[in-house]
């Protein structure tokens, strides 16, 4: 399978649909819709992204967005201003990412097992500070932000664009990104060639907690208000969006460039599939499905890439 298999895929469904349903699919009301849609799954998908790149999980990326989100609503809520209660929701995610690079990289459990273990603390918090209930009091202003439109698009899908951009550069183009890539590839090797291999690792996790309470800033800002106990709805959009994004463009590589395909491809999947009358369930349905070929495919290509 070549690197524009998964960009190939994308051009036949949404060709597809559009000839299935050109009133309702093929509309540029409708690319918006999906666009804007995947704006806080595209956050979050390049948090979790940056820790894959140097081979390490963290699942907690979607819990920490919604602790942060929560965060912000209850620091607004005793009267703190706006910058304290963003500066507050903010501080969440590097602090996150401080415990999980300790528990990975200090004390050597495992990263899946590690950041589900705080992807579950997170959840809790966030119901904690929240007392379980909607949170209402999301800043004015932080509405305000996040419904402001540069060429027809709400500032988070530019926000989501521009971290893209950013982190793409960063892996394709610095050091630091090939240095990732080879902690990821090798760790012994890497360490062996003098890497600050620990360091590395810990500051990942750090970024991921930073982008991941920014998502849950924007979040917030976007639906006007914060439901604690919604994490786990942002669990698996992310990961298959990663996943998938490996077996395109660079092959075996978690890159920004497939992430960014795959995750308007599950998009148009999901949208056209719902257009043509299946009910909400077919996006659970069609995001299992994937995670599982993106996953079985991207261990068939590393396979591949080592023995070659």
């Amino acid at each position: 399978m070549g690197p524009w298999a998964v960009p190939l895929l994308f051009l036949i469904l949404f060709v597809t649909f559009s000839l299935a349903a050109p009133e309702t699919f093929a509309t540029m009301t409708n690319v918006r819709v999906m666009i804007v849609g995947q704006a806080i799954i595209l956050l979050l998908s390049l948090a979790l992204l940056i820790p894959l790149r140097a081979g390490d999980f963290d699942l907690s990326v979607g819990s920490v967005m919604i602790l942060a989100g929560c965060t912000l609503g209850a620091a607004t809520a005793d009267g703190h201003g706006l910058v304290t209660a963003c500066l507050l929701a903010f501080l969440v995610g590097p602090v996150v990412g401080i415990v999980n690079g300790i528990l990975v990289v200090r004390v050597g459990i495992d990263s899946f097992i590690a950041t589900l273990g705080t992807l579950t603390i997170v959840a809790g918090l966030a119901r904690f500070i929240s007392d379980d209930a909607l949170v209402m009091t999301v800043p004015d202003e932080v509405v305000e932000f996040t419904r402001r439109s540069l060429l027809d698009f709400p500032l988070p899908v530019w926000v989501g664009w521009i971290v893209a951009l950013l982190v793409w550069y960063v892996f394709e183009c610095t050091p630091a990104g090939r240095h990732m890539l080879f902690i990821g590839s090798n760790l012994s090797a890497a360490r062996l060639a003098g890497l600050r291999v620990n360091e590395y690792r810990q500051l990942m996790y750090v970024l991921s907690g930073t982008l991941s309470a920014v998502a849950g800033v924007l979040l917030a800002g976007m639906l006007g208000s914060v439901d604690p106990s919604s994490s786990g709805a942002y669990l698996l959009p992310p990961i298959t969006a990663a996943f998938l994004g490996a077996s395109a463009i660079k092959l075996g590589r978690f890159n920004v460039a497939g992430t960014l395909v795959a995750i308007y491809l599950v998009a148009v999947g999901v949208a056209g599939l719902q257009m043509l009358g299946f009910a909400s369930w077919i996006s659970d349905l069609f995001n299992g499905t994937f995670l599982i070929f993106a996953v079985g495919l991207t261990l068939l290509l590393r396979r591949g890439t080592s023995t070659s």
